[in-house]
């Protein structure tokens, strides 16, 4: 008899469809599991005409998910890691899987029309203060619109609204193949990714681990891995989450003099959009984030 594992997860489509990505890859290696997704609606779910920062946060995606983990509802479950608060519950372990997809964030454009050659005062619809602050030091005229939903209804109150853009994370758009509604990608540089975009994550019951340790080493990817643990020690050592802007990526990468990190982050002080970057061997990464620190003055 096969041993069923039940995996918690919202409702969405781009959360089905990133539950399905992890149980396919999981499946590869246990042909003696069968897996239940169990559909979990969070409070963030629920509260759909608020910004995320009014209704408390990342944590708005996950506490109920978590308690189901905790009260033995459900085996494991799976996030974007980009909305799992720094502080994670005693008991529960999470841990990045698969292979990181694009961490940037998109334009897309109601007439085709790249964000920089909008017109003056163009409406662009997004509600996360991370990417309000940014685009507006790129472009102080433009106005925000505060939208939120599922890509389709973020497209749909695109032309209901009559905005002239929208800005989403290119990650959800390729995992439901919705690549050919991009204008054009924002460089990393340019608007600084929210910390792990693009990398998905299961979190597990310390009851789960020892049958989870059986295929994790088959689903981990080492990089992405790497890069979400730097990018969440970012996130907990500035001590912030969706309700301050912030954004953080590391790029993990070898060359000819070892393994290295680049680190760039964006952060709101006193209402200025401050941005840094350092690059240095892996071994480096705590005194690289502590120059981050040294050099905003403290925050």
């Amino acid at each position: 008899m096969k041993k069923v594992i039940r995996v918690g997860t919202r409702s969405s489509e781009l959360a089905l469809k990133q539950t399905e990505m992890v149980i396919n890859e999981i499946k590869k290696f246990r042909q003696d599991f069968e897996f239940e997704i169990v559909r979990i609606t969070t409070q963030g779910d629920k509260l759909i005409d608020k910004p995320v920062n009014e209704i408390g946060g990342k944590g708005v995606f996950v506490k109920e998910i978590e308690s189901a983990l905790l009260k033995g509802e459900i085996d494991m479950a799976v996030h974007s890691m980009k909305d799992m608060p720094y502080e994670i519950p005693e008991k529960l372990k999470l841990m990045a899987v698969l292979k990181r997809e694009d961490p940037k964030d998109v334009f897309i454009s109601r007439d085709g029309t790249r964000f920089m050659n909008l017109k003056k005062g163009a409406k662009i619809g997004t509600s996360s203060l991370r990417r309000q602050v940014q685009l507006k030091a790129l472009r102080p005229d433009i106005e925000i619109v505060s939208i939120r939903g599922n890509i389709k209804t973020r497209l749909k109150k695109m032309e209901e609204l009559n905005l002239d853009g929208i800005v989403l994370a290119a990650a959800g758009l390729h995992r439901l193949g919705f690549e050919n509604v991009i204008t054009e990608y924002f460089p990393p540089d340019v608007v600084v990714p929210a910390p792990c975009q693009g990398i998905l994550a299961v979190e597990i019951a310390e009851n789960f681990e020892d049958i989870f340790q059986e295929f994790y080493s088959h689903i981990v990817d080492v990089k992405t891995l790497f890069e979400a643990s730097v990018e969440r020690k970012l996130l907990k050592t500035f001590g912030l989450d969706c309700r301050q802007p912030f954004g953080a990526y590391a790029q993990y990468g070898k060359e000819n003099d070892g393994e290295k990190i680049n680190i760039k982050i964006a952060y709101q002080k006193e209402n200025k959009l401050l941005k840094g970057e350092v690059t240095g061997l892996i071994d480096e990464t705590d005194k690289m984030i502590e120059k981050l620190i040294k050099e905003f003055g403290g925050l």
